[in-house]
């Protein structure tokens, strides 16, 4: 990655956590709203690879981080991390993925992302269930939505769907 494309990257972090905490909180419906934070760990894990997705998503989970309750401080890194580091390697092993697939990489990554920070914060089995059907499975399904669109536009081609 060159200076130019960390800076455009590092420009392109600070716009993502801006519109997840201003845009992201207006575009929620019934309190469900979009993750553009895993929105962001991805698409730099499928671009740059899993050693620059795992710096990005661990970054990125720190910065969410700060705003977490402190007893969870970390969980948020972690799972940014795996996940980072986990889409990096899936596109180093199938070089370029269309469409579809990068936004079915998104939905599996936004679970593991979910499930490792339900893991490690330590929630009852209870809890984690009430939480994956009222707040995982909603979220992801509008990420998917919304990180769809966006892969799509910054593809700047038609999608072969």
């Amino acid at each position: 990655m060159s200076n130019y494309g960390w800076l455009r990257t590092l420009l392109f972090f600070v716009i993502v956590f801006t519109v997840q905490s201003t845009v992201g909180e207006w575009l929620q419906i019934l309190g469900i709203g979009p993750d553009f934070v895993v929105i962001f760990v991805v698409s730099v894990a499928l671009r740059f690879g899993a050693a620059t997705g795992c710096l990005w998503g661990f970054l990125a989970g720190f910065t969410q981080d700060v705003y977490a309750p402190v007893e969870w401080l970390g969980a948020n890194s972690i799972a940014m991390t795996i996940v980072g580091f986990a889409v990096g390697q899936l596109e180093e092993r199938f070089l370029t993925l269309n469409l579809p697939a990068k936004v079915g990489v998104l939905g599996l990554a936004f679970f593991v992302n979910d499930m490792f920070y339900f893991l490690i914060t330590g929630l009852e089995k209870d809890v984690v269930t009430t939480l994956f059907v009222t707040k995982t499975v909603p979220e992801c399904l509008y990420t998917l939505v919304i990180g769809g669109i966006l892969f799509y536009l910054s593809s700047g081609k038609k999608a072969n769907v």
